[in-house]
């Protein structure tokens, strides 16, 4: 028997080799039969070499390669997982089923063969087996048994797993990092971080919306990063309901792994000696020697029982105060989000606010174009008629006399006097004709062109027109009191929210003595108040109330040393510029910048009288009404004023109160007289 096993082994790698080969043959003719099918499941090779039944979706061609390719999705697996695959990597199933197979038969047959050679005796037993028995024996006394653990059975399915979601908090920065299984769902493929205002592009997948803007930003074509499909038409639509698995995510509590406590150590590590002390001003642990020693001089020892009793007092004090400041820190946590929830939805309202306002312009623009492209050929034609009828009059002209000329000159070489004198007159009478009417003046050159100025030179003033009554348009006069009763907005900083409380106690009351039914006074006094904010307090009273007859603004003095005069000038010129335009028929009265205490003998008082003189400049200068306060300027001049409050006295706000009345009963008087 041993002798015959050497010649039978060089036939078995022979067979081995051939049977090889015809795998690889009906391998290649099975990838030749089959044809793969959209829609249908096949076994896929993956990277790391298994097998996995997974799904075709689509196709592409690689131009790059040379080669059909097909995009699977793996069944039960991570969509993370799937990808493009050629069609070499994809299997039949009985193909699969065919060489586990093989391959079982093969391990039979070697079992087979072991099991034949054991009984028949033929292996040599080693001289060193009894000595490796031994090692395996004391081998199997060490590790601890296992035979008690139950297995799991084969029609068992696994326990799922736990959803956990940890948060790592760092200085100046917070992010939010969730595991498993469930973290992938909800992390961006190209940031590596939890979604941030996820949106789903044509293919179906999902991408933070920052992040699929950068990775499309200056393309002329675009394709899904994560499947590499071709994207007709670059648009995101918002995926709310991951948006909120993201957020529940966020706020779900980590998973806190408890570690095993290493207990300390009892002894003192210098001297080997038994912790008993606990040194108050290193807070250090210590024993008696320590105590002695120099590095403790002039040191604070307390008993270890009596230390720990004395900072249990002082930490079960600090819990109360932790607590609170959780509330608090809890408490902002809340109202930051509340904001970002906010902002998020001012964001969205004001991008389909600047998306509604350029339609109305486009659509101005496109009407425009149409309406002056329309005249145009209008216009064109009808003189291109014109000049073409008079070009064909001409050259109708040009032949007749060209003939008559013909006719002449054979006339004048004919020799015959009967021939020649027939008709004679008539016929010079006709080239006598010709020849006025070539020469009369109504034959000309039409030399009518279009008008530069109704094509050319005013279509863009014209255009800015029309874009200022349609995209700007002037707030409705309509309002939510009848027409006859005149509205007087006095608007400004915290000088008018005193001037409104001290209204009340003025003898002429808060509507500071107008009569209800003829006009209205709406105080709108803001503490702060800079000429920047002047535009966004107003425009929600616009909607409500329309515009007003009367506007006095009380604005500057607030401005003064957050930026220089000639920005606040120029902020101040543009807010009236859009107000304006907005409330064609309204009176502006701007009232100048009041003195303050603690401004004289300053460089801001000079900076606001210059500042005063600049405004009253640009707004005179713009028809506007200008009130001085040279009454309470003489006031704050007065030494004695220094011993008297910083903000304006009873009497000086009367005098301010005075001086707005004045001028509102001046306005409404030219209202009366214009009417």
């Amino acid at each position: 028997m041993a002798a015959q096993s050497p010649a039978r082994e060089p036939e078995s790698v022979e067979e081995e080799e051939e049977t090889m080969e015809e795998e690889e043959e009906e391998e290649e003719t099975m990838e030749e039969e089959f044809t793969v099918q959209i829609g249908s499941t096949y076994s896929c090779k993956r990277s790391d070499g298994t097998y996995h039944d997974a799904e075709v979706v689509k196709t592409r061609m690689n131009k790059r390669a040379g080669r059909e390719e097909y995009y699977v999705r793996y069944a039960g697996l991570n969509c993370r997982q799937n990808e493009w695959v050629d069609k070499t990597r994809l299997v039949l199933v009985k193909q699969v089923e065919e060489e586990e197979d093989a391959a079982n038969e093969e391990d039979e047959a070697v079992d087979e063969t072991n099991q034949e050679t054991s009984e028949n005796g033929n292996e040599p037993q080693k001289e060193d087996e009894p000595e490796k028995e031994d090692d395996e024996a004391e081998k199997e006394e060490a590790e601890p048994e296992e035979e008690d653990e139950p297995e799991p059975e084969e029609d068992e399915e696994p326990q799922a797993k736990k959803i956990r979601v940890e948060v790592h908090e760092a200085p100046g920065n917070s992010s939010v990092v969730a595991s498993d299984d469930f973290a992938e769902e909800l992390t961006c493929l190209l940031c590596n971080e939890l979604f941030k205002d996820p949106v789903v592009v044509e293919c179906g997948h999902n991408f933070c919306r920052t992040c699929i803007d950068e990775a499309w930003e200056g393309q002329e074509s675009f394709t899904c990063p994560d499947c590499e499909e071709e994207i007709t038409e670059k648009r995101c639509t918002s995926n709310r309901a991951l948006a909120n698995l993201v957020k529940k995510a966020a706020t779900t509590p980590a998973k806190t792994i408890v570690k095993e406590k290493v207990p300390p150590p009892e002894n003192c590590h210098v001297h080997e000696e038994r912790l008993k002390l606990f040194c108050k001003d290193d807070g250090d642990l210590g024993c008696v020697i320590c105590r002695e020693s120099l590095k403790h001089a002039n040191h604070y020892f307390l008993p270890i029982l009596d230390a720990m009793g004395v900072y249990k007092t002082e930490l079960s004090s600090m819990v109360t105060p932790l607590e609170d400041a959780l509330k608090v820190a809890e408490k902002m946590a809340k109202q930051q989000n509340e904001k970002i929830d906010k902002h998020r939805t001012s964001m969205k309202e004001y991008r389909e606010h600047i998306e509604s306002e350029f339609v109305k312009m486009h659509n101005v623009l496109k009407e425009r174009e149409e309406k002056l492209l329309g005249k145009l050929q209008t216009e064109g034609e009808s003189l291109l008629s014109e000049m073409e009828d008079n070009i064909a009059k001409i050259q109708e002209n040009i032949d007749n006399i060209k003939e008559s000329i013909a006719t002449a000159s054979e006339k004048m070489n004919d020799g015959d006097s009967i021939s020649f004198l027939t008709d004679i007159k008539t016929f010079i009478k006709k080239c006598q004709d010709e020849q006025k009417e070539a020469l009369s003046p109504g034959n000309t050159v039409i030399e009518k062109e279009l008008s530069e100025e109704a094509y050319k030179v005013p279509v863009l003033a014209s255009m800015f027109e029309e874009l200022k009554t349609t995209v700007v348009p002037a707030v409705s006069s309509v309002s939510a009191v009848p027409q006859k009763v005149k509205q007087i907005w006095i608007v400004g900083n915290s000088v008018i929210s005193s001037a409104a409380k001290d209204a009340k106690n003025f003898p002429y009351g808060e509507n500071l003595g107008f009569e209800p039914e003829n006009a209205i006074i709406r105080w709108m006094g803001k503490s702060g108040m800079q000429w920047k904010g002047l535009l966004p307090s107003l425009n929600r009273r616009f909607t409500e109330l329309g515009a007003p007859d009367v506007i006095i603004i009380h604005l500057g003095g607030s401005d003064l040393g957050h930026t220089n005069n000639q920005k606040i000038v120029l902020s101040a010129k543009f807010s009236m510029s859009i107000l304006v335009r907005r409330c064609p028929n309204t009176t502006f009265i701007w009232s100048s910048i009041l003195p303050r205490k603690e401004w004289l003998m300053t460089p801001k008082d000079f900076h606001r009288k210059k500042l005063s003189m600049s405004l009253a400049d640009v707004f005179e200068a713009s028809r506007f009404k200008v009130i001085w306060h040279n009454d309470i300027e003489e006031k704050f001049e007065d030494p004695q004023r220094s011993s008297q409050p910083e903000s304006l006295t009873s009497e000086e706000m009367n005098m301010f109160n005075v001086s707005l009345v004045h001028f509102i009963q001046k306005a409404l008087n030219t209202m009366k007289e214009t009417a």
